[in-house]
């Protein structure tokens, strides 16, 4: 055993310590934290469906827009429809979510009567 521990011994003093630094700090270190994704939730009012027509497509653009910018991960209603989810990039500020939902034709036409932004 005593000599297995001296042979590791001289095997260590061989190697350069700023390898050993750099080995010990990779194994020690915490991994990065996940990233923060925004979610945006749209409530819808009752009779969305009937509504929506003149401004549905201006409001799938803005979304296209913003997806093409790296900015909005996915999106989509719920419920029958209730509302929507919108899921933002951590690269997405909470400026820009909220200029995205207030020049969103759903919500200047009133169908979207509540928005509000949280981060996860």
């Amino acid at each position: 055993m005593q000599t297995a521990l001296r042979r590791a011994a001289s095997i260590a003093h061989r190697i350069p310590a700023s390898r050993l630094t750099s080995v010990r700090c990779k194994a020690m270190s915490a991994p990065p934290p996940p990233p923060k994704y925004s979610l945006l939730e749209y409530k819808y009012v009752s009779d969305i469906l009937e509504k929506r027509g003149p401004y549905r497509d201006d409001h799938i653009a803005g979304a296209k827009k913003a997806e093409a910018a790296g900015k909005l991960v996915m999106a989509g209603a719920f419920g029958a429809p209730d509302g929507a989810l919108f899921i933002w990039s951590p690269v997405a500020t909470e400026d820009e979510i909220k200029a995205f939902a207030e020049a969103d034709p759903y919500v200047i036409n009133g169908l979207v009567p509540s928005w509000w932004v949280s981060r996860t």
